[in-house]
């Protein structure tokens, strides 16, 4: 590691202050990967840390977790202490117990939930963008599809209707966004001060995880009860309270961590992927023609895709949610610990990782400068995703992760974003409304857009 070239490190902070340039510390981690090669090192304070772009390195990293290599202890330690016992932090044999359960969970959930919520939800969104095309006001256009997605999640982790996008004041609407910045200060904070002094923010991040225990503890009960009178599971959490075959029983604590997990990736990645496709949408009229010409000839009568079948038709809407993924990844940095002595190939020759060593997977860089597979990598283009021409598995591409510790709800989140890119591009007009700033981007935990705004027009053809 001491071989690999990188940026300068300042005395006490390392090149921490030049990652929080800007807000979008991705974008300076790949534009070092153009300086200084697919594989370089820079310092989180005084911990010198391996970044690599190199697509090999990143695959075999994703396909040897979790028995060589684990989520960063630091990161998963500050996620369990704000949702304790989920998969999301797990690590070994507990990750391995609790995703099975999860994904069966999932799945049992989504066959039975899924639609209904999504029709409810939708006409939701419908009316609300209805009513801004009457006024003429602008959409923030993130904060509209948090609250979708915050209620489509809701509805299918636990079957509670949320209401966010109807819901003003300060409720869960408005709070559960703040957690993934939450989680990101906490990580890349010097020492965890939280732990000894309770900041503003951080007495707020109680509360709303002490509201989400409340929701999730009152549905519970609900749950545990019908669950016993030999009824089948209509959502996650009754899923995750009935038995499953062969697999010991989830305590309490992991059903909670489960469904507070859900809700929270959930909601925000799809959020994000949904903005950034309208807004490319916004700024190119003819693929939103080509949107709604594809949703006229599909949907017909119909106001929402009424199964998975019928959202699989929408194949343009697809490979727009595909390509606003490739330029705007959600997740465009999977920091990664090995967790024995590794060796690892790259281009240019053997890599060493020590035990514990830090290793950040910058998994968005292939999708933004592989020339050969994306000729114009800048440019906005669904039809590289169309008639097979680019299978994503087989891609420097990974916007859901890769290996087994793929995110096992990367097919909702992709029918999610291709529903509302589809209804909402029949429905209206979109205009682009830069009059916030212009559109920017923003990592916390996550990637996601800044100053995102449309005004809308009802569609008049």
């Amino acid at each position: 590691m001491a071989d690999l070239p990188g940026p300068k490190p300042g005395l006490i902070f390392g090149n921490v202050l030049q990652m929080r340039r800007g807000g979008a510390g991705n974008r300076v981690l790949e534009g070092w990967a153009d300086t200084y090669g697919l594989t370089y090192r820079f310092h989180l304070a005084r911990r010198p840390v391996v970044a690599t772009a190199d697509p090999e390195v990143v695959d075999v990293v994703l396909r040897r977790r979790p028995d060589d290599f684990r989520r960063s202890a630091v990161a998963a330690t500050v996620i369990d202490e704000i949702a304790p016992h989920g998969v999301f932090a797990a690590e070994g044999d507990r990750w391995r117990r609790l995703r099975k359960v999860a994904t069966q969970s999932l799945n049992a959930a989504y066959l039975r939930q899924y639609f209904t919520t999504i029709t409810m939800v939708s006409g939701r969104l419908l009316r609300l963008w209805e009513s801004a095309a009457d006024s003429g006001e602008r959409v923030d256009v993130l904060d509209h599809m948090m609250r979708y997605t915050l209620d489509v999640t809701a509805g299918l982790a636990m079957g509670h209707d949320l209401n966010a996008l109807e819901s003003t004041g300060d409720g869960l609407h408005r709070r559960v966004p703040e957690l993934f910045p939450a989680f990101a200060r906490r990580i890349y904070a010097p020492f965890p001060y939280w732990r000894y002094v309770k900041l503003p923010q951080d007495r707020r991040l109680d509360a709303t995880v002490r509201e989400i225990e409340a929701v999730v503890r009152d549905r519970f009960a609900e749950a545990r009860e019908r669950m016993a009178t030999g009824a089948s599971p209509a959502n996650f959490l009754e899923a995750l309270v009935k038995p499953i075959e062969n697999e010991q029983q989830l305590s309490d604590g992991e059903v909670f961590g489960n469904v507070a997990t859900m809700l929270l990736a959930g909601e925000d990645t799809t959020s994000s992927t949904a903005a950034w496709a309208l807004h490319f949408l916004a700024e190119h009229p003819e693929m939103h023609q080509r949107v709604r010409a594809e949703a006229d000839e599909v949907l017909g009568d119909q106001q929402v895709p009424a199964d998975p079948a019928t959202v699989g038709r929408l194949r343009y809407a697809e490979a727009v949610v595909n390509e606003a993924l490739r330029l705007q990844p959600v997740t465009p940095l999977v920091p990664s610990q090995s967790l024995r002595d590794v060796t690892l190939d790259h281009r240019d020759g053997k890599l060493f990782l020590a035990e514990g060593q830090l290793i950040f997977l910058i998994t968005s860089y292939g999708a933004r400068r592989d020339r050969v597979r994306f000729p114009d990598p800048d440019v906005f283009r669904p039809e590289r995703w169309l008639n097979g021409k680019l299978p994503a598995e087989a891609l420097p591409f990974a916007p859901f992760g890769g290996g087994p510790r793929f995110c096992p709800g990367r097919n909702l989140a992709m029918i999610e974003a291709t529903i509302v890119v589809s209804v909402l591009s029949r429905a209206f007009d979109l205009e682009p409304d830069h009059s916030a700033g212009p559109v920017g981007e923003r990592t916390a935990f996550t990637s996601f857009p800044t100053n995102l705004g449309v005004r809308l027009r009802h569609r008049t053809d």
